[in-house]
């Protein structure tokens, strides 16, 4: 005997069954958790997260760029907490720069000039980590 009354799932929607939701399988290593993040834009290239929109050469990237100063020390001079030794009158500014390296366009050189946010720095040294250059980069403090 057939009912007269729609199936109750038909007014009231929320009595459907969930559909099962779409899972990604789990990353089997770190490598796999990188590349996967990388082409996701999840964290590291995330301009919610730790990227940001920087000028590199004239074209506006995502990607991570930080500061921090070192000092250069020669001889004798004082350690602070960090394990930095210092000295008066040798100070430079240091920058990391991570960017994807299809978007970088090259391979950076050591001695390079590179151009961020309109200032520009020398290329001191750089490691390319699975489709990621992450580029060291050195400014002149007195400027």
């Amino acid at each position: 005997m057939t009912s007269r009354y729609p199936p109750l799932e038909e007014i009231f929607p929320a009595l459907k069954p969930a559909k099962a939701r779409e899972t990604r399988p789990n990353p089997k290593n770190l490598k796999d958790a990188v590349r996967s993040d990388l082409s996701e834009n999840a964290v590291w290239f995330n301009s919610s997260e730790l990227a940001g929109y920087h000028v590199i050469n004239g074209a506006g990237i995502l990607c991570v760029f930080d500061r921090y100063e070192a000092v250069l020390a020669t001889g004798s001079g004082r350690a602070t907490d960090k394990g930095a030794a210092v000295k008066a009158g040798l100070q430079s500014d240091l920058y990391l720069l991570f960017i994807r390296a299809d978007e970088y366009g090259g391979n950076p050189r050591v001695g390079q000039e590179i151009t961020v946010d309109g200032r520009k720095l020398r290329v001191k040294g750089h490691i390319l980590y699975d489709g990621v250059y992450e580029i060291t980069l050195e400014g002149d403090a007195a400027r």
